[in-house]
């Protein structure tokens, strides 16, 4: 009861009671939870929630929410605890973002026997993989994350070789050891780097994060000492990117080390634009949320079967102040505003 006391957040919204298209009044409040790896307004979790709000309040949809994170992405026995408070909630939905699934699944087991409908976010499922807790699944809201690494792997090559490199020396800045999204994103930059014709990546160096900026920043420092020959820094999330590129910016290094990252949050698309951050493949987190909510929508109205089970949305690589104003919608972030343009 400690932990939920610590990292569980009850949240009420008032709406509508009357729910367009349903045809009737809503007969009560419904209870949802959010619970994520990590969670900050900023951050893709925090984005998706606005997103998922937006639609349910739109729809006129009222609802109690109950929100949670562990206090890092890669505490698994607190997401474990976690999941098994949200089982004794007595939860209508629950919009679940893994730390690792495979850790995971236990606590969704209990979460789908308490009779809960999950919204799955963030984890694509692979073909043919089953879960236990597969009966209880409404949908799943995703993105690829090896076509992410891709997207990733490929800016760089086409980066350096139009400076005349066929080569280049690589950091991996890996996430938790037990994420398989950290794993799809960077194996997908290692095989495109590998794949792109004329071009040699020399992996010189693997560190790990844990999808913290803090760590990202510290292992960034202790890297530079190591190999001061470094070319460009690889961060498989918004927040190392930003811990790396403040580790680079005080060491005087910036201009010689390109960073790349992935996610495409705020904080992360405004360094790009101001030319401190080299890409960010970015997938927009508020359509990911209002996927989930349609879901939600769709089940409150009996209308299971026209639920799509997986959701994608695009991925785009933002590397310019025009592909961001482009792609990024202006109530996420405006970004002439940020500039002062």
């Amino acid at each position: 009861m400690t932990l939920l006391r610590r990292h569980l957040l009850a949240l009420s919204a008032a709406a509508a009671l009357a729910l367009p298209g349903f045809g009737h009044a809503q007969d009560r409040e419904i209870r949802i939870g959010f619970v994520s790896h990590q969670h900050d307004i900023t951050d893709l979790f925090g984005q998706l929630e606005i997103g998922f709000r937006e639609r349910l309040e739109a729809e006129g949809v009222q609802y109690r929410m109950f929100q949670a994170a562990p206090t890092a992405s890669n505490r698994h026995d607190e997401m474990l605890n976690i999941l098994e408070n949200m089982a004794n909630l007595n939860l209508d939905y629950m919009v679940f973002g893994p730390s690792s699934l495979d850790q995971n699944t236990p606590g969704l087991v209990m979460v789908a026997d308490a009779g809960t409908k999950i919204l799955m976010v963030d984890y694509e499922p692979k073909e043919g993989q089953e879960f236990p807790f597969e009966h209880a699944v409404l949908n799943w809201s995703v993105y690829n994350h090896f076509q992410m690494g891709e997207a990733t792997g490929r800016w760089i090559a086409e980066h350096f070789m139009a400076q005349g490199k066929d080569s280049a020396n690589v950091i991996m800045m890996w996430g938790p050891v037990a994420s398989e999204i950290s794993q799809d994103r960077g194996n997908g930059v290692i095989a495109a780097m590998e794949a792109a014709e004329g071009f040699t990546p020399n992996i010189i160096y693997q560190g790990y994060g844990d999808f913290q900026r803090e760590l990202a920043y510290n292992e960034t420092e202790r890297a530079l000492i190591a190999y001061p020959n470094v070319e460009v820094i690889v961060a498989m999330n918004s927040v190392m990117a930003l811990g790396t590129m403040s580790a680079l910016e005080v060491d005087g290094k910036l201009d010689q080390v390109v960073v790349t990252g992935m996610g495409g949050q705020p904080d992360e698309l405004e360094m790009v634009a101001r030319g401190k951050i080299g890409v960010a493949v970015f997938r927009d987190p508020r359509s990911m949320g209002a996927n989930s909510a349609d879901a939600l929508v769709k089940h409150l109205r009996g209308e299971e079967d026209q639920i799509e089970r997986i959701v994608y949305t695009d991925l785009r690589v933002l590397d310019t102040i025009d592909s961001i104003r482009q792609y990024v919608p202006r109530a996420m972030l405006d970004i002439d505003a940020k500039l002062g343009n």
